[in-house]
Parts: structure tokens; sequence; C-alpha cells
């Protein structure tokens, strides 16, 4: 009998993670466990746009935590006069964020507006200080261990009033502007869409990588993707960070 495999449900078309690696801060994964507990997801009313956490729990070197927050959503409509008229509602977004107190990374998964949330909270709640999981140039072996490539964006272009370039196709890593780009402009990958073949599940995701965000987006269907996937490519990103 096959073990149950624990899958992540994607929201929209794929599953948005962002990486950031912290410092200043020296605690043991309980100690964090404890400090996160004390800013909990309460809001005092339906209109209320508190952050917070939930479900916070140790695990190993690992705090585990569902991040809440509010957002104020404008909606408009007419009035009886014809005039446009706002009214505000509050939207509840969720994200799952793994803090590894072990290579001072942190994982976030959901939308950038979460995350800037909790980065403020958590700096906030810790007095650590956070900061996105810039690639400084790995990006490229997460490049070359991809295949299909379909865009890449190359900056710090030396090529007189140019600075950046994209290229869009289909297998387009096997095209010599790419590489002339890098060779002879001085270009450096900071985003591309590829496929990776995920060696959990032996799927085929398309994976969108940004160096500079420190942020994935892999695009999954059906029932989800297994959580074994998303480690591996998680930790190619920290490794070539």
């Amino acid at each position: 009998m096959s073990k149950k495999v624990n899958l992540i449900r994607t929201r929209g078309l794929g599953l948005s993670i962002r990486l950031f690696r912290y410092e200043k801060l020296d605690m043991t994964a309980t100690t964090l466990t404890k400090t996160l507990k004390k800013h909990t997801y309460a809001p005092k009313n339906k209109k209320d746009i508190t952050s917070g956490f939930v479900k916070v729990k140790t695990s190993g070197t690992n705090v585990i935590t569902e991040f809440m927050s509010g957002f104020k959503v404008p909606v408009f409509s007419y009035n009886e006069s014809g005039d446009r008229v706002a009214a505000h509602y509050v939207s509840v977004d969720k994200a799952t964020v793994i803090i590894k107190t072990d290579s001072s990374t942190i994982e976030v998964r959901g939308s950038e507006r979460l995350a800037r949330k909790f980065v403020g909270l958590f700096e906030e709640a810790t007095g650590a200080k956070v900061n996105i999981l810039n690639l400084n140039g790995g990006i490229k072996q997460l490049y070359e261990s991809a295949t299909d490539i379909t865009a890449v964006l190359l900056t710090d272009v030396e090529k007189g009033p140019l600075h950046q370039v994209e290229f869009r196709g289909d297998g387009i890593q096997t095209e010599p502007e790419v590489g002339m780009y890098e060779r002879r402009y001085k270009g450096s990958i900071t985003r591309f869409r590829g496929t990776f073949s995920y060696p959990f599940s032996k799927a085929l995701y398309p994976t969108v990588i940004n160096g500079m965000k420190g942020s994935l987006l892999i695009y999954g269907s059906g029932d989800g993707i297994p959580e074994k996937d998303v480690e591996w490519i998680v930790g190619m990103m920290e490794s070539a960070a």
C-alpha cells in the first residue's frame, strides 16, 4: 500500500512562492513559535483589516504557520441619482509560511501582497531584518536544469542605450542570441519560464523563476502539487542563492 501523498492545492493557475533570508534574529524554533503565537490573527469585526498568525507549530528546526491578512476591496455601484458610489469590503487572504531557523530562510506560499504584510509583521514581532532571497547570479544553475525555455529576461545589458532584453519563443535555450547577450554584452539572466521534471511526481510543470525577487510560480492543475516536489525546487533556489 503506497504512502499518502501530501498535495498542495493551487489557487488560480498555479502555486506562487516567495523566498526571503532574515538576519539579526537569534531564536530557536521553539522560542520563535512562542513569539509568533503572541500575534494571532484576531479581527475585531468584519471590517478589520488586521494581520496575524494561526496554527503556529514547531517541526524540527522549522516553524510552520498560516499567515492571514485582511485587504480592503472597493465595490462600485450607482445610487438612485445615477452617481457612481463605492462601498468597501474586506477580503481575507491566507498564506502558508515556513521559517527555517537552520538556514535563516523563509518560504511564503502566497501572493506578493501577503508576503509584504508578513514581512512587516514578522520584523515588528521579532526585531529581525528580512530581505528578498536574491539569487545573485545563481539563477543560471536553475536555467541550465530546465527544458523548453519559453521566455528569458536578461538585465544589466551593456549595449548602448539598451539595458535589458527579453526573448520569447519555444525551446529558446538553444538560440545563440541568448548566449551572445550574456557573453558579448554582459547580460545576466534574472527571470525565465521553463519546464522542470519534478522528481517525486515525475510531472513536467512549467515554472517561472525570478532571481531578483526570489520568487517562483509553478503552474499546476488537478488535485495539487506534491509537497516533496515543492521542497525540491525551493531547495534548488536556496542552494543557488
